[in-house]
């Protein structure tokens, strides 16, 4: 028996694949090809209306369209081409034949969105839709009638295909430059065809009927039942006169496909969808085009499918769209007023939730629920996040003070070790806010809707006794492409199946209101982060993503407070120049962009952008400066007593703190705090020793960090040399370095103390040249912790430094943002980073624990040169049992600009809280927004006191992240325009300050809560 279903299903496949499918299109007319090749093919994409003559842009290569043919070479890697495709519909279609142009650029019959890609405009711009590899086809309908001549234009984009599927590794990392000027690709069809609906319906009544079939049991009738009535309708087929025969082949699973699913079926909300990657295996240009292409598909679609529902995220996407076709955006406006093209996600880009800082997440939230807003009129309540590598603890709260109540991925089911034991639950962050949360069980948000998928889906589903429905996201992603009307189709014919779940298609708000009314007392509950245990490596990767990123995250905070300050004396506050560097910072913490996972174009084009985003902040912060009388703030300097004795010939450096003691291979054998006279080398322990990992991961180059890696470590104890670093700045922070070659690079590191301080810190320079090869830096502290702390948004999460279990196991590489802190009852150690989030903490055998912190990787793909050149990186050692003081040397080392000292204060914070934030809202209404938080994990008093440039009278008011009102909570009160706060652990408070007549009592009025 298992032989006959096994040649029943080979026999469908082969069927559809050669005697039918090839047939859906009937060829009637040809068409006329002419194309221009941009600059050759080599050059940037130029707009619609210059391509098409309607408006030409000056400096720009005029068109010059071509006589080309079918089976001709086009597009170099990363070109563009322009076609002029003329023909005539013929006059004699019979009537309900539908003519559609069918295109063939050159496709392989697979990975949709990573090859070469089209959008059809006609001659005035306006766009139809795209074409790629699933979606060959233009309905010429509403084009032009029968028997009517008609002008199309196909903007073709020539992108190499790079997937890491041989022979697809790139070699060239996808720069343009050196991807050479060879065509990549030859057209292979154009021509006018008769859409033959029944043979294409048949072939979707096929894989319905025999994919149902193939997740049945052998013991069920219906198994058998869909069995025959395929082999029966594959009996009809006649390939002389298929279109005939197809409906009577249909006839014969009519029966077998209306039959209605059972009461008790599982239902499936399927949800049009396509996982845009803001960049990978393309550049950010291309990314505009992308988006574009599938906007147009997705509206070209549900122009024909009446139940068809699309959701799309990421704030910055529709700008593209609202900025490059302004048409296609107003369609968008009016299909998102009917409901049917859902926003969803309420963030700038679909962001990494690792890495970005608290205020970074805010401001994530804050444009991005702006646009949605403004352009859509409503704020969304879905955080989406299908693809991100891991989601902080700190994002509850962020969720809700945003305005969602709701968050889906499903990336966890990715990881390498854990299953994760739900799919709809309450994820409660480090604070203990809840949002409910849904993870498909479909385990893809690119599902084409087939009977194989929703099985899994159904035998996937964790939730059994809880729920009996989740959520299907279909459609082509990564490199866009959206849904086809295949997947429509096949969710049409499983809308109501025996056998199968039913298919519903919906708004992902309705499905997740039907989960919010059926929670209760059961529904589970998961604590802390969701951590993927994957995508290690993504906390080193491209470090200057890393390093860029927190620059600018602590220029623009540092700025925006000085800009407060000259604001309140008078001048003007630069809220375009804010947004701008903001968004552009927001787009850059994409999770392919700032984990440092796409090809070299991208990465090479935002290390640019950075430097550009520090330039013009610093501009804006002396404007600022200037403005408020603002003086810079200097160190006082150290007494003379206090001063730092280093010598290289002894290898000690010793201050009124520290005492630093190094061995011959230049690491630390001995620390003494000089304040306990504690010893804080482990014996027989080096810290600061450099080791070099074998670093070849099984599947993902640039993601992955395997655990084997760390059994391949060397120490680097090649023969170094010496020298003293003299005082640079006037503190009194004076030291050693020590420089040493391996390998093709040479790496320098400085330890330097300042007098006063319980610090040692530690400077590395490396000039990296490896390949495959990771480079971490060990510190181990003689400290009795059972658990570390690291930072993340706005607090920290605290991780158990055993393998005792396989989830305490797994997390062998993890993030932290600023810092790390060890600690026994009053005593502790926090080890301090600049621009580094990748982390080990692991006890050592014997006394103690060891703090490792990766530095530098060279993995091969998608980017072969990845890191290769130099780069400093700085820790440092602050001896402390607080998180308070952590946190405050924290902010010290980050500091980009000097600080400054205003003529009066802006404002005082009493008591155990950390002043994030202060700026000018975004309404432009003159008011200031203030975040503060508590940072480190437990309840605090504190009091807000405006400042003196604030007057007399000032109100002050309990704002959400979207700084609207809210009605605060009780451990809140404000008089007199003061607050005095009861913070909870973790807890994140943003105020609002308006300078008016009222006086008195603040005001606090209820606004959305």
């Amino acid at each position: 028996m298992h032989s006959t279903t096994t040649r029943t299903q080979a026999r469908v496949a082969r069927v559809v694949r050669d005697r039918i499918a090839p047939y859906v299109h009937r060829p009637v007319a040809p068409v006329a090809l002419r194309a221009w090749a941009v600059d050759g093919g080599q050059g940037e994409p130029v707009p619609a209306a210059h391509a098409l003559g309607i408006d030409m842009t000056p400096g720009r290569e005029v068109p010059d369209y071509r006589p080309f043919e079918v089976g001709q070479e086009w597009g170099p890697a990363w070109g563009t081409t322009w076609f002029r495709i003329t023909g005539t519909v013929p006059a004699g279609l019979a009537e309900g034949e539908r003519a559609e142009l069918v295109i063939d650029l050159g496709w392989q019959d697979h990975s949709v969105g990573f090859q070469c890609e089209g959008l059809v405009l006609t001659p005035d711009g306006t766009v139809l839709k795209a074409l790629n590899p699933k979606n060959r086809w233009v309905d010429l309908t509403g084009v032009c009638a029968p028997g009517e001549e008609f002008t199309l234009y196909l903007e073709a984009a020539s992108n190499p295909l790079l997937l890491e599927v041989p022979p697809f590794r790139p070699v060239d990392g996808g720069e343009k430059e050196t991807a050479g000027d060879a065509p990549c690709f030859r057209v292979v069809r154009a021509e006018i065809c008769v859409f033959e609906s029944d043979v294409h319906a048949l072939v979707l009544d096929l894989e319905v009927a025999a994919g149902l079939a193939a997740e049945l049991s052998a013991d069920e009738p219906r198994h058998h039942r869909l069995l025959r009535a395929v082999d029966r309708a594959l009996d009809e087929i006649d390939p002389e006169d298929l279109a005939a025969s197809a409906t009577r082949a249909r006839t014969r699973l009519s029966d077998v496909l209306a039959r209605p699913a059972h009461a008790t079926a599982h239902l499936a909300t399927a949800v049009g969808h396509a996982h845009i990657d803001s960049a990978w295996l393309w550049p950010l240009r291309e990314t505009a085009r992308k988006v574009t292409r599938t906007v147009a598909n997705t509206l070209s679609l549900m122009d024909e499918f009446p139940d068809f529902v699309y959701a799309m995220s990421a704030a910055q996407h529709y700008a593209w769209i609202e900025e490059q076709a302004p048409d296609l955006f107003a369609r968008v406006v009016e299909r998102v007023g009917e409901g049917r093209f859902v926003p969803v996600g309420g963030m700038w880009v679909e962001s990494d939730v690792t890495m970005p800082s608290g205020e970074s997440l805010v401001r994530q939230i804050l444009h991005g629920q702006r646009y949605m807003r403004d352009k859509f009129g409503a704020y969304n309540t879905i955080m989406w996040l299908p693809d991100s590598f891991g989601y902080s603890g700190a994002l509850p709260q962020l969720a809700r003070l945003g305005g969602f109540d709701s968050f889906l991925t499903q990336k966890i089911s990715w990881n390498d070790t854990n299953d994760f034991p739900h799919h709809t639950f309450w994820w409660e962050g480090i604070d203990g806010s809840r949002v409910l949360t849904h993870f498909p069980p479909v385990d893809t948000y690119g599902a084409e809707v087939t009977p194989r998928e929703l099985a899994h889906a159904v035998r996937n589903f964790r939730d059994k006794e809880l729920s009996d429905h989740s959520l299907v996201p279909f459609g082509y992603g990564d490199g866009g492409g959206g849904p086809t009307r295949e997947m429509l189709g096949r969710a049409a014919r499983l809308a109501d199946l025996e056998g199968a779940p039913r298919v519903t298609q919906r708004r992902p708000d309705r499905f997740f209101a039907d989960l919010h009314a059926e929670t209760g007392p059961e529904t589970p509950v998961w604590r802390g982060e969701l951590a993927l245990e994957l995508h290690r490596a993504t906390f080193t990767t491209q470090v200057a993503m890393k390093q860029g990123n927190r620059r600018s995250e602590s220029l623009l905070r540092e700025v925006e407070t000085r800009a407060v300050l000259a604001m309140l004396a008078g001048g003007d506050y630069p809220y375009d120049e804010l947004t701008s560097l903001w968004r552009t910072v927001l787009l850059h913490q994409f999770h392919d962009i700032l984990p440092g996972t796409s090809i070299s174009w991208v990465h090479r084009e935002a290390r640019a952008t950075y430097a550009r985003i520090e330039s013009e902040a610093r501009a804006l912060a002396r404007a600022a400066e200037e403005t408020a009388a603002a003086k810079p703030v200097t160190e006082s300097m150290p007494s003379p007593d206090a001063a730092v004795l280093a010598d290289a010939d002894r290898r000690t450096i010793e201050s009124d703190r520290v005492s630093l003691r190094f061995g011959e291979d230049g690491t630390v054998v001995s620390w003494t705090d000089l304040t306990t006279g504690r010893e804080l080398v482990p014996a027989g322990a080096r810290l600061g020793e450099l080791r070099l990992l074998r670093d070849q991961p099984v599947v993902w180059d640039a993601w992955d960090i395997d655990r084997g890696a760390r059994r391949t470590a060397q120490p680097l104890t090649a023969a170094c040399s010496w020298e003293g670093v003299p005082d640079q700045d006037g503190s009194g922070r004076t030291g050693l370095a020590v420089t040493r070659a391996f390998g093709r690079s040479t790496v320098r590191t400085a330890y330097l103390v300042a007098p006063g301080r319980r610090e040692v810190e530690v400077e590395v320079a490396v000039d990296w040249h490896e390949s495959e090869q990771l480079l971490t830096l060990s510190f181990p502290l003689d400290v009795a912790a059972r658990t570390a702390r690291f930072e993340t948004q706005f607090g920290y999460v605290e991780r158990a430094l055993n393998e005792n279990t396989s989830w305490d196991w797994a997390q062998y590489e993890t993030c932290a943002h600023r810092y790390v802190h060890v600690a026994e009852p009053g005593f502790g150690v926090a080890v301090v980073n600049d621009g580094s989030y990748g982390h080990e903490v692991a006890a050592r055998d014997g006394a103690g624990i060891e703090v490792s912190a990766s530095v530098v990787r060279a993995p091969r793909y998608p980017d072969p040169d990845t890191d290769h050149g130099e780069h400093r990186k700085r820790w440092v050692l602050a001896v402390t049992d607080d998180v308070r003081e952590t946190v405050a040397v924290a902010e010290r080392v980050n500091r980009v600009l000097e600080p400054v000292r205003p003529p009066v204060e802006l404002a005082e914070i009493e008591g155990a809280a950390v002043l994030e934030t202060v700026k000018a809202a975004e309404d432009r209404s003159g008011d200031v927004v203030v975040r503060i938080h508590e940072a480190a994990g437990a309840r605090a008093r504190a009091r807000f006191v405006p400042g003196p440039e604030f007057g007399d009278q000032v109100a002050v008011r309990v704002v959400d992240l979207l700084e609207e009102e809210i009605e605060p909570e009780r451990s809140l009160t404000v008089r007199h325009g003061r607050a005095d706060i009861e913070l909870r652990p973790f807890q994140v408070l943003t105020l609002r300050l308006s300078r008016g007549p009222e006086g008195g009592e603040a005001p606090v009025t209820t606004g959305r809560s």
